[in-house]
């Protein structure tokens, strides 16, 4: 019984939720119930789908108890619907009336005029005839108050919001006219932003407004607390990425995700997302997306929160679908594996992705290559790492080597590891300073090995170091090491460059692998240098011993064996030669001499074919690149944009971890995931604080929340400290005249 009453009710719900259309018969007044004296005029039958709902007797007022609530009970059926049509807002709660277009902007307010304030009566379906026992007096205070209603000012404002939602009318005329921008919101804006651009606490946003407020800025009396600066940075973060986003999808440019993995001090896993697209058309650029939380670190679930973040930034799945072009993260297995990696996965669901595994890292593979193929280097990397443990883990050693560089004017560098998880850029920089400091090491060990106040065991140690450091074998490895890392240093840093196409990188990559085979008979300045002084014994004024145990590097050996690897790991990836080959046939220092005019269309089109692009007007463009002196980008700018997406390495995301680093702090680790992502979007996203343009950050902010000169808010107050108080006389005589 209870199931068929309930299947009636929603049959009725149903029913009364599309406007009648039937005509029905006219009653005396608009709101008056219609009494007849014919019964049968006075009754009436409601049917949905043939079956018998209830009887309405308009004189006996008989109406099924469950429909009670579906209007007022003053109204007929007839007249409830009629008023539907009439008011389409209108709806009823308890047999109250209410307004829909005003429940939807029932949290806004504004404090300046009361005019515009939306009825919490209305909002909340509250409106009844009164509690009058005369059924006309009723019915009249109804209609004067739908009447006064649809006249207000707060009605009329919150209907035309919903007409022009859509549109750009609804910012330039109902934010600027309803909404008054004030001059101390933009002040908090501001105030907000320099904290999240310089990885400040969220506790300095009180105190740098209370420090305006002295200077005699005008700040407001509310919006002052951390919380605020919270809510305000992620508001101009949402914002931004909005607005980013937006801008990427409405160009329908190429898109390339680049992701990284780390853990913050927290122990939290996270995924770091950038993206590399064209903004309005240009040249494409990196740009920070987010930092997300991964719950596992497995490829499935990698790939799906990974999505999850596209779509939640605002790329639709049919823009991925046919834009998506390039994933580029470093070497793991679970993230590059050929069977269920996460590029496999993510080739499966988006076909034009073209996978692309870090050219720094696979740098740093080819380095490690050759380690294992020699090993006298290991010898070499174990030394020098002496150094490293020497004066890192002693500040003792650290003061005597910085005084010993102070006496000899040599400027002190610290010495770091030598090929190891750090990109080959640094240990460049620790034989490099190794090289430069070695008068200040070499007298500092000596001093040390004669030095009556430690033990004969330091002694020992020192003198060995002394002996090992000023041999000619040893010095010959180092300046090896010091022409090699030099050049594969400044490769490095050619290839972490924001700007760098794949084109430009196998050019680098090339040249670079030339100039180290040039070492085989045309040695370096470094070892020029330790060849003259292997003659004369002397280096920087330093006495060489010479030290059998050493084994020296094999410099062929090593040039060798460092070149191969370069080639296999950087050269030859079959992966990547038949797209390599494409793109570089718009390189024009590998045209022929004589060159046809029709060079190159069987690889444009195999491009333009695999990343959906116009092969019409990629064509045309080449030829008139081929025949002319043009720019490629006023020729064929899509294909060109399209080359330029392409990231050769994941050296951003590397710096967003920098970034991280800095904002996450150890007296910041408790922070949540979601606010450090805010802040590295806007720290790394966000124009300097002078260029920066807070007003229509403020106004949608204003849409939602109030401002800061609201006075229904409490004004936040700092805490009194006991400090205070202690030192109350103290300061009543710093800030004394006299």
């Amino acid at each position: 019984m209870d199931n068929k009453r309930t299947a009636t009710s929603q049959k009725i719900t149903n029913y009364f939720s599309v406007p009648s259309t039937k005509k029905h018969k006219p009653t005396p007044t608009d709101d008056e119930v219609a009494i007849t004296n014919n019964p049968s005029e006075s009754k009436k039958e409601v049917t949905v789908n043939n079956d018998v709902v209830y009887t309405l007797d308009s004189a006996t007022k008989t109406i099924n108890e469950d429909l009670v609530t579906q209007w007022p009970q003053d109204w007929t059926f007839e007249q409830w619907q009629s008023k539907k049509e009439k008011y389409a807002w209108m709806n009823c709660h308890n047999g109250k009336i209410g307004c829909s277009n005003c429940q939807k902007f029932s949290n806004i307010h504004n404090s300046n005029n009361s005019a515009f304030e939306i009825s919490p009566e209305w909002s909340l379906s509250l409106i009844s005839g009164g509690t009058s026992n005369n059924k006309k007096t009723r019915l009249s205070v109804l209609r004067n108050k739908i009447r006064k209603h649809v006249t207000s000012s707060a009605h009329k404002c919150a209907t035309n919001i919903l007409i022009e939602r859509e549109s750009d009318k609804l910012k330039n005329q109902f934010e600027n006219s309803s909404y008054k921008v004030h001059k101390s919101t933009l002040s908090v804006f501001k105030t907000a932003y320099y904290i999240a651009k310089n990885n400040r606490p969220y506790n300095d946003h009180f105190q740098l407004l209370e420090l305006q407020a002295l200077n005699g800025i005008d700040i407001g009396n509310t919006l002052h607390s951390r919380f605020s600066s919270t809510s305000i940075i992620s508001h101009i973060a949402i914002e931004m990425k909005k607005k980013i986003v937006c801008n990427i999808v409405k160009s329908n440019s190429k898109l390339s995700v680049l992701i990284d993995e780390s853990t913050t001090l927290s122990t939290k896993s996270t995924m770091v997302v950038y993206i590399k697209a064209s903004i309005s058309s240009e040249d494409p650029i990196f740009i920070f997306l987010a930092l997300v939380e991964l719950k596992h670190q497995t490829a499935e679930n990698i790939v799906t929160q990974l999505i999850d973040c596209l779509h939640e930034s605002g790329f639709n799945n049919e823009y991925l679908i046919n834009n998506w072009i390039s994933f580029v993260s470093d070497g793991a297995s679970v993230l590059l594996g050929k069977k269920a990696g996460v590029a496999k996965r993510l080739k499966d669901i988006y076909p034009l992705i073209f996978s692309w595994h870090c050219l720094n890292h696979r740098l740093e593979l080819a380095v490690n290559d050759t380690m294992k193929d020699l090993n006298s280097i290991n010898h070499f990397k174990s030394f020098i790492d002496s150094f490293y443990v020497l004066y890192n883990n002693s500040p003792k050693n650290t003061n005597e080597i910085k005084d010993v560089c102070n006496e000899l004017n040599i400027i002190f560098v610290k010495v770091g590891r030598v090929l190891d998880t750090r990109w080959v850029a640094s240990s460049w920089r620790a034989v490099n300073a190794v090289w430069k400091t070695f008068p200040a090491l070499s007298k500092h060990f000596y001093n040390s090995s004669i030095d009556k106040t430690k033990d004969s065991k330091t002694r020992s140690k020192y003198l060995g170091l002394y002996k090992k450091l000023c041999s000619p074998e040893f010095l010959y490895d180092l300046s090896l090491m010091c022409d090699v890392l030099l050049e594969l240093s400044n490769l490095s840093l050619n290839l972490q460059k924001q700007k760098i196409t794949l084109m430009e990188a196998n050019l680098n990559i090339k040249r670079s692998i030339r100039i180290l085979e040039s070492f085989k008979d045309n040695i370096g300045d470094h070892m020029k240098e330790v060849e003259v002084a292997n003659n004369d014994m002397i280096f920087k004024n330093v006495k060489l011993i010479n030290y059998s145990k050493i084994v020296p590097i094999k410099k062929n050996q090593f040039i060798t064996s460092i070149c191969n690897n370069l080639k296999s790991r950087l050269l030859e990836d079959t992966n990547d030669l038949s797209l390599m080959k494409d793109i570089t046939v718009l390189d024009k220092s590998t045209w022929p001499v004589d060159i046809d005019i029709r060079y190159g269309e069987e690889e444009v089109k195999r491009l333009c074919k695999r990343f959906m692009l116009n092969k019409n007007n990629a064509i045309s463009g080449l030829r008139v690149y081929i025949d002319e002196d043009k720019y490629p980008q006023d020729v064929f700018p899509e294909l060109n944009n399209c080359i330029k997406t392409f990231p050769c390495s994941t050296a951003e995301c590397e710096r967003g971890f920098s970034v991280l680093n800095l904002i996450c702090t150890d007296l910041r680790s408790t922070l949540s995931i979601t606010n450090i992502s805010n802040l590295m979007l806007i720290n790394i996203n966000g124009p300097p604080l002078k260029l920066w343009s807070p007003e229509s950050y403020v106004k949608s902010w204003l849409v939602q929340h109030r401002s800061a000169d609201d006075t229904r808010t409490k004004k936040t107050t700092k805490k009194e400290e006991d400090t205070d108080v202690y030192k109350r006389s103290l300061w009543t005589i710093v800030n004394s005249l006299k």
